[in-house]
């Protein structure tokens, strides 16, 4: 059996600007390349979405993104098993099996967008759980927070089946993978994948990757579209693996059409305007000298110290980029640090670098903030954030109240 294996399709990632199309378009090349290569099974590992409420007009691209699906017709049975319960799902196309990630990631008691594609019988969703498709047993643990992943995975504990063909699912950072060691931005490191499984699938971070694990196979398929334009994806292409579960080959298949990046970086000290276009123009004549079938994505990223009394916001780009925006969509990274700023700056960065959603990167501002006070242990944190996120601030302030009542 061939398996198509993708990951963080982002869908919505850019709504309302030139990009917007981009997600869709790179998703929809995903999906042909599975039904190309004769796929009888789709694994997903998360982000398929790029909010935790998608807009009306992304969820109307989603629906006509998948029914793609309809063109590979199957009569197939996937049963899903958590905590001792069985539930079967038949599917006449290409069956799908994903688990969510951080991006989709929601509180208590509220829905997230995968259940509700599980809902409109598109895919399976699973979380701390399995999936069962012919002979092959997917185990699946959607994202969480980051400083809980090691031991939610600890505490789930999965374990292969014998005489099944296993495969475990995984959507956090790896701490190998990073240039830092925080338990807010990753707990999970390599040595800590369970072994035993067939392959071992991990979706989050954007550029794809494989690795030997003393005689376990680990892959990251990386995301179908540039979303951090971290330096690694402007070297590596994005795609999908084809797994054939009978020969246990691997092969990652790259996207038709993508959209080239290029990234440059600039070291400056004591940095005037002139230098700082001189540096952006240097970068962007290179970048004009090739041919590219669609505009690259250009990100510069400038570092270094401001000339004496000189303050970030002295330092204009507008003009220096204005010739620029018909041939390419250039990003502008200035991290002119002074000492005052250096700790919170770094800080940011690093959840950045975790990929990290906005409501995720508050959602762990707030959960450090309340560890250094009493109400440490008082409330569900992240069932507060999102009420607070939905606009449900009566609702939130009541539940305190009961909170506190009952302390």
């Amino acid at each position: 059996m061939k398996v198509a294996i993708l990951s963080d399709f982002h869908l919505g990632f850019a709504e309302g600007t030139e990009r917007a199309s981009e997600c869709f378009d790179q998703a929809g090349q995903a999906l042909k390349l599975a039904i190309e290569n004769k796929a009888e099974l789709i694994l997903h590992a998360g982000d398929l979405f790029d909010d935790d409420v998608p807009s009306q007009e992304t969820w109307e691209k989603t629906f006509r993104l998948f029914s793609m699906l309809n063109k590979a017709p199957a009569d197939a049975t996937v049963v899903k098993e958590k905590q001792g319960r069985q539930e079967e799902f038949g599917f006449s196309h290409i069956p799908l099996i994903a688990i969510h990630g951080t991006h989709e990631c929601r509180g208590k008691g509220f829905k997230n967008a995968l259940e509700v594609l599980e809902a409109a019988g598109i895919l399976v969703h699973i979380h701390a759980a399995t999936a069962s498709f012919n002979g092959l047993v997917v185990h699946g643990l959607s994202g969480v927070p980051e400083k809980k992943a090691l031991d939610a995975l600890k505490m789930w504990d999965p374990k292969p089946i014998d005489g099944k063909k296993n495969v475990l699912m995984l959507h956090q950072s790896i701490k190998d993978y990073l240039p830092f060691d925080d338990e807010m931005i990753a707990s999970i490191s390599l040595a800590d994948i369970p072994r035993g499984f067939d392959l071992a699938i991990n979706g989050h971070l954007h550029w794809t990757s494989q690795e030997d694990l003393n005689g376990s196979r680990f892959i990251m398929p990386g995301s179908t579209v540039l979303t951090q334009m971290k330096r690694l994806e402007s070297e590596k292409e994005k795609g999908i693996f084809i797994w054939d579960t009978e020969s246990d080959s691997l092969e990652f298949v790259s996207l038709p059409a993508q959209r080239k990046f290029l990234f440059f970086k600039h070291k400056l000290e004591g940095a005037t305007q002139e230098l700082v276009e001189k540096a952006i123009e240097s970068s962007m004549k290179e970048v004009l000298s090739n041919q590219f079938e669609q505009k690259p994505l250009v990100k510069i990223k400038l570092k270094g110290s401001l000339a004496k009394g000189l303050r970030q916001s002295d330092i204009s780009l507008s003009k220096v980029l204005e010739p620029f925006c018909e041939k390419a969509i250039v990003f502008v990274d200035k991290e002119f640090e002074t000492i005052s700023f250096a700790k919170k700056l770094e800080e940011l960065r690093a959840m950045q670098a975790g990929k990290k959603s906005i409501s995720a990167m508050g959602l762990d501002l707030l959960e450090k903030n309340l560890a250094q006070t009493s109400f440490k242990n008082a409330f569900d944190v992240r069932e507060f954030f999102q009420l607070f996120a939905e606009g449900k601030v009566d609702d939130a302030v009541e539940r305190l109240s009961k909170n506190s009542q009952k302390a």
